[in-house]
């Protein structure tokens, strides 16, 4: 078989999601013509795409090396460098205006651009042209457009933020990120009722009992008996990548419900008894606003996402939402006694509404905080913004959060 067919049924593999069978024959090219531009670059972009940056660097420089001014090859590395922390930020800014010099058109760079410039040197005002740039070459990419609009409320431009939340709403009205950013547009713009609507408080962001589960005589009892369970769980974890979770300090199990422990089982069986009932109580609020996206997006079968968070004095959740799921909620197992009532402070609160990710308080905006109780359960659109607030002292806070997306 020539080369020139063989990188065609590469391509036809990698596209067709064969990776294996085209990472295989991307190895007997390269056993053949070692210095392939393209070979190397391919198996690079499959190997980044399974974790393995370090060694898609390297077969980058090999075809580099054969073709210096190789556009793929070079993109790639140039995206490689912006994502990784290690690498000098002056490094990953010249390998991506080299990328660009030769690829202006390349949305792919110039989006990895304005995400160097907003996430690692904490320049928003220069990414802001760069995912202008991105979008032009794609109009449609909406995690360009939510990092622009991230950009856009770092520099209070809060009127381009709206009209960027109108465009990516326009093309997808159920878009998770877009609308915890609307919430914020709609606020800072004086527009406090229609940011009030799509929070729903005491309707769609709501404070709820868990129903007693099957097995316990009371929730005190079932907390003890689900506190070990959590305790115990072979995924808990003490480290963690912060990058990707909104805790910090403190210790998180993942996939929770993945135990045939009794409580467990049981916490299952009981929350869905609650998620009938919101789901139930809703249905005078479909009746009046059948346009409302959290309602008009409920799902008919659910499937449940559940961890557990296990957090010490300082330790908190910063500003976050919840972009998989419709409905996501926390439930309180035990609280620490700096967890109190009419606490001016609100150590330990769930505050909702408060944005995260860099993003600046804006004035109007509702800020609410709900001080947990043991047995307590918050339930509220994924959309919604929310945090823990730190506490100090003793004891532990231990939650139980979750996500409820189409089946």
């Amino acid at each position: 078989m020539r080369i020139e067919d063989a990188l065609r049924l590469v391509m036809g593999h990698f596209n067709a999601g064969r990776t294996e069978q085209g990472a295989a024959l991307c190895g007997e090219i390269l056993r053949a013509q070692p210095g392939n531009p393209v070979a190397n670059a391919l198996l690079a972009r499959h190997l980044h795409r399974s974790g393995e940056s370090g060694a898609a660097l390297g077969l980058l420089d090999t075809a580099l090396a054969t073709a210096p001014d190789y556009s793929a090859a070079l993109d790639l590395r140039a995206q490689i460098l912006a994502e990784d922390p290690q690498t000098d930020i002056p490094v990953a800014l010249n390998a991506l205006r080299r990328a660009l010099v030769l690829s202006p058109r390349a949305a792919g760079g110039w989006f990895a651009l304005g995400n160097l410039y907003q996430a690692r040197a904490e320049r928003p005002a220069d990414s802001v042209p760069a995912y202008g740039r991105s979008l032009v070459a794609q109009p449609k990419d909406q995690a360009c457009r939510m990092n622009l609009i991230a950009a856009l409320l770092k520099l209070r431009r809060v009127e381009a933020a709206d009209a960027a939340c109108d465009t990516a709403l326009a093309a997808q009205p159920r878009h998770i990120r877009a609308l915890a950013f609307k919430t914020i547009t709609h606020a800072a713009s004086g527009r406090t009722e229609e940011a009030e609507r799509l929070i729903g408080w005491g309707a769609l962001t709501r404070v709820m009992r868990l129903p007693v589960p099957d097995g316990f005589d009371d929730i005190p009892a079932f907390n003890r008996a689900f506190e070990t369970a959590i305790r115990g769980h072979p995924n808990l974890m003490e480290q963690w990548d912060p990058t990707r979770r909104a805790i910090r300090g403190g210790a998180i199990v993942t996939d929770l419900l993945k135990s045939e422990d009794p409580a467990i089982r049981a916490f299952k069986t009981a929350l869905d008894a609650a998620v009938a009932t919101y789901t139930r109580d809703l249905a005078p609020h479909i009746a009046e606003t059948p346009d409302h996206p959290h309602l008009s997006a409920r799902p008919s079968g659910f499937a449940i996402d559940c961890w557990a968070n296990i957090l010490g004095a300082q330790g908190h959740q910063t500003g976050h939402i919840h972009n998989l799921g419709w409905l996501s909620g926390v439930y309180y197992v035990t609280l620490p006694p700096a967890v109190f009532e009419d606490d001016g402070d609100q150590a330990g609160w769930i505050e909702f509404n408060r944005p995260g990710y860099g993003i600046p308080d804006y004035d109007g905006v509702p800020l609410r905080a709900t001080r947990p109780e043991e047995g307590m359960l918050v339930l509220f659109p994924s959309y919604v913004w929310h945090r823990t607030i730190p506490f100090d002292g003793g004891g532990e806070r231990i939650s139980v959060a979750f996500d409820l997306h189409a089946r």
